[in-house]
């Protein structure tokens, strides 16, 4: 008889406090609250970092951010590393990622530890690749300031046909549902698991709620005037200038917008379930649904509230680190919910207990303590359109400590010379409990050390010329 499969689905930037089945107002997650009924539900799940790359090498290996250093976007990692490879060498398994993320399935060599690798599907965002295109420019420029860079470009008119093209065909993001959307890429898995004989392991990562949060009409339920308004400056390049008051206004408007692509991913997963159920696959499988990150509308951050968040690019905020986190056994008869804290560098523990026969969900949960980091922003910090004399308070590492107390969840998080210590009872709220000196932070990532995980750069490697723009596109800072 083979083992179970296994099944890893992240819903990318889903953040826990706008899911419904975390106390969301907003009915987000119908589909994963009627799963949670024959699933385990984690109520306190922490990604490893706050960006794909860190995250998802921690979730694949097992190791920290400070063990791995997987850091940036072209990062390599040693396959024999991952569980992906393991779960393969050791017993059989084929493996296959589903995901239009260009990080995990194309700058890094996270797609290449996989058997199948399905993503992404985008189309080119330049005509001249030897110019100057709007996505190669760090942050969101204005009309007049590309014009100003291109002028200063030696392919000046090339450059200036690029942003004009850039104008013309794009929607205001890399992100296309006709294309990209969650149910393109669970029918490109369901249609490679109907073909595999064996036991199998999959990963997908759908992208419906990154940026630029476009729900399909079906699921754009939350959206109002000011909402619709910074859709059109989206879809117009007109985007306040970063880190002007304009532009957090622009960014908290975006919310209801990405409430309803929330919906959209919890969509496409009761569709995945459901289709696994018809084919006697899901008795079969242990389910792991999740995010690799949360997502910042401009909140002040939790050690320095004049710091606020953009996107996921810095911080350690919960709105950042708190996820869902659901698990399905093979068989069901789930149900419960886990209220210590879980880490989803538990993962390749997750995969050992499905291959074993062991309860896979009580692996998510570590002896010890919960953490999370991001060395983001690195200095100097080109890529914020800020003084450099300003950019200090945005530089890394930014680390998180989560330790079960007899008081609940309590949060140690330091940057710098910042430290605090917060209770975090819920995903919809922390409480302040001190300010701190930071040791708690200091001891516990002071006893990490590097695991030879990394394996290098992309540097040489054969990379698509626009691979950039799309990065870019998809509001990652580089």
């Amino acid at each position: 008889m083979d083992p179970p499969n296994v099944l890893l689905v992240v819903l990318d930037s889903a953040r826990a406090r706008n899911c419904s089945l975390y106390g969301h107002d907003n009915e987000t997650t119908p589909f994963l609250s009627e799963f949670a009924d024959d699933a385990v539900t984690f109520e306190q799940a922490r990604a490893p970092s706050v960006h794909s790359i860190s995250s998802h090498a921690s979730i694949f290996t097992g190791y920290h951010t400070e063990e791995h250093d997987v850091t940036e976007h072209k990062s390599f990692v040693r396959p024999e590393a991952t569980v992906w490879h393991r779960i393969a060498a050791e017993h059989g398994y084929e493996t296959g990622l589903f995901t239009p993320n260009v990080i995990v399935a194309q700058t890094s060599n996270l797609g290449d530890v996989f058997d199948t690798c399905v993503g992404p599907k985008r189309a080119k965002f330049r005509l001249f690749d030897d110019a100057l295109a709007p996505l190669d420019v760090q942050g969101r420029l204005s009309p007049k300031e590309y014009a100003r860079e291109a002028l200063g470009h030696d392919k000046p008119i090339r450059s200036l046909l690029n942003g004009v093209y850039k104008k013309l065909e794009s929607r205001g993001g890399s992100h296309d549902p006709t294309s990209e959307g969650g149910d393109v890429y669970v029918d490109e898995f369901l249609s490679w698991a109907d073909e595999r004989s064996g036991p199998w392991a999959a990963c997908l990562n759908l992208m419906d709620s990154h940026t630029p949060f476009e729900p399909d009409p079906e699921y754009d339920n939350w959206s109002d005037d000011a909402a619709e308004r910074a859709r059109e400056r989206v879809h117009d390049d007109e985007v306040p200038e970063p880190f002007t008051d304009a532009f957090w206004e622009h960014l908290a408007d975006l919310e209801p917008l990405y409430d309803g692509t929330i919906r959209q991913a919890d969509a496409a997963v009761e569709r995945l379930v459901e289709a696994l159920d018809e084919r006697g696959l899901l008795d079969e499988t242990t389910v792991v649904v999740t995010s690799d990150h949360g997502e910042g509308f401009g909140e002040r951050t939790e050690l320095d509230p004049d710091v606020r968040l953009r996107h996921h690019s810095w911080g350690i905020d919960e709105v950042l680190t708190h996820v869902p986190l659901l698990v399905r056994s093979p068989g069901g008869d789930g149900g419960r919910t886990v209220a210590s804290p879980a880490s989803l560098t538990r993962f390749p523990d997750v995969v050992d207990a499905t291959v074993e026969g062991d309860d896979p969900a009580d692996a998510f949960v570590p002896d010890g303590d919960v953490l999370s980091s991001t060395f983001r922003i690195k200095p100097p910090g080109n890529e914020l359109s800020l003084p450099e004399a300003e950019r200090e308070p945005y530089f890394g590492p930014w680390r998180a400590v989560y330790r079960e107390t007899e008081d609940g969840v309590v949060k140690y998080a330091r940057r710098g010379d910042d430290a605090i210590e917060l209770g975090v009872p819920d995903a919809q709220r922390t409480v302040r409990r001190a300010d701190s000196d930071g040791g708690v932070v200091e001891d516990v990532f002071g006893g990490l050390e590097p695991r030879g995980v990394r394996l290098g750069s992309a540097a040489g490697r054969d990379v698509e010329d626009d691979v950039e723009d799309r990065l870019a596109d998809l509001g990652y800072l580089r």
